[in-house]
């Protein structure tokens, strides 16, 4: 009889906060998260996190036991799926116990997306909501598992959506999941910790450097010893003004460039009309073609309208197409790929990575098109384009017929 275990191959990684060590006298730890349930949003983007780590430790856990049987398995992804869904979720077992806090890592990431406001972590909380939800649908199929080769399958898909919910600190944007929200925007402040203008020069340690909702650098003093820091900053540049340590994380460079254009509009003088040069700017490319995007409406409405709404502005998930979308898709960066990406790998929410890489194709024309980029002779490809990698979503200039007060363009 062949034994029921496993040496799961997919490369998770476990490693612990990062320790920098500088001039061979100073080391920065993060400092260990509280487990109560709580109500400040550091502390809530805090306990998702938490919760998506023990549930990773639970399933690695298990595979190190060498344990003989389902039992030992089954009881690991069960455990694992309680410190996900919560208490209250889908799936929860009170008999397994649970790695996790009651909340558990959807109940954190809901009580933080429940607002009617758009902070700029929006987006990597709803990506990270949406792998953590595929992970437990994965874990549910490892729990019921009864060969050791479908628990091994199952549970290998769930480590790695949680990988990517609990993303990495050194990523802004869609991409950088919890750790990345963590790190570059203010859920990484805690509550009472001094802030600063990250347009101004830091100036006190310690301290959080904040502009438009982005944090772009952390300081702490340069006196010996440990300083404990609240979150791991993903530090990519580390400096020492005078007594003061900086550092900057991942977010810097945005900011800098949103500070930078503060600055500069508020210095210039107006220039008048008449002195104005006119730039043509460089045509948007086309994409897709526009049988291919009536076809991906079609599945658009079957498949993504629940959450994204007939409008694609968002119910339950965020928007999609239009002014907002835009304007946020070109504030972090995201390209063409990333889009993609989360469009054939992340969605529908409830079946990630369902759709045909036709199918997939075809949302994607449909998106472009409801964003006002024009449509050409040939159809968006099925699969990943190294050039998409390049091409960065954004406002598309001119006027667009028929785009209503969301700047959302018909497809018809």
């Amino acid at each position: 009889m062949r034994r029921f275990s496993l040496r799961l191959q997919w490369p998770v990684r476990f490693g612990g906060p990062a320790q920098l060590l500088l001039a061979g006298c100073l080391t920065f730890l993060v400092a260990p998260s509280p487990r109560a349930a709580t109500t400040d949003d550091h502390e809530q983007a805090v306990g998702a996190l938490t919760d998506v780590k023990a549930a990773i430790t639970e399933l690695v856990a298990a595979d190190a036991s060498y344990a003989v049987g389902p039992q030992a398995y089954h009881r690991a992804a069960q455990r694992a799926i309680n410190a996900l869904a919560g208490a209250g979720g889908d799936g929860y077992r009170a008999d397994a116990g649970t790695p996790g806090d009651p909340p558990g890592a959807i109940g954190h990431i809901d009580r933080l997306l429940d607002r009617s406001t758009t902070p700029v972590w929006l987006a990597p909380l709803h990506s990270a909501e949406a792998n953590v939800r595929a992970a437990i649908s994965y874990l549910d199929d490892a729990r019921k598992a009864h060969e050791f080769m479908d628990y091994a399958e199952a549970t290998s898909r769930a480590l790695t959506y949680l990988e990517v919910a609990r993303g990495r600190p050194t990523e802004t944007g869609v991409l950088g999941g919890l750790e990345g929200a963590l790190a570059n925007t203010v859920l990484g402040v805690p509550a009472g910790a001094q802030q600063q203008d990250a347009c101004r020069p830091p100036s006190v340690a310690p301290a959080y450097g904040v502009h438009g909702g982005s944090v772009a650098w952390v300081t702490v003093p340069a006196s010996g010893g440990t300083h404990a820091l609240a979150e791991d900053p993903g530090a990519t540049n580390v400096s020492l003004k005078g007594d003061i340590i900086v550092l900057e994380t991942a977010a810097a460079p945005i900011v800098a460039t949103d500070c930078a254009k503060h600055t500069g509009a508020a210095s210039r003088p107006a220039t008048p009309a008449s002195s104005v040069t006119r730039v043509s700017l460089p045509a948007s490319p086309a994409l897709y073609t526009k049988a291919q995007a009536e076809h991906g409406k079609q599945i658009f409405a079957t498949k993504c309208v629940a959450c994204h709404g007939v409008d694609l502005q968002g119910t339950a998930a965020p928007s999609v197409a239009g002014n907002d979308f835009l304007n946020t898709a070109q504030h972090n960066g995201w390209t063409l790929s990333i889009i993609r990406y989360i469009v054939s790998e992340l969605m529908p929410r409830n079946a990630p990575a369902s759709l045909s890489p036709q199918d997939g194709a075809s949302v994607m024309a449909y998106l472009l098109a409801s964003d006002c980029y024009p449509p050409g002779g040939t159809p968006f490809p099925a699969s990943d384009q190294p050039a998409f990698a390049k091409i960065k979503l954004g406002p598309v200039p001119g006027k667009h017929a028929g785009a209503n007060a969301k700047g959302v363009c018909p497809v018809d």
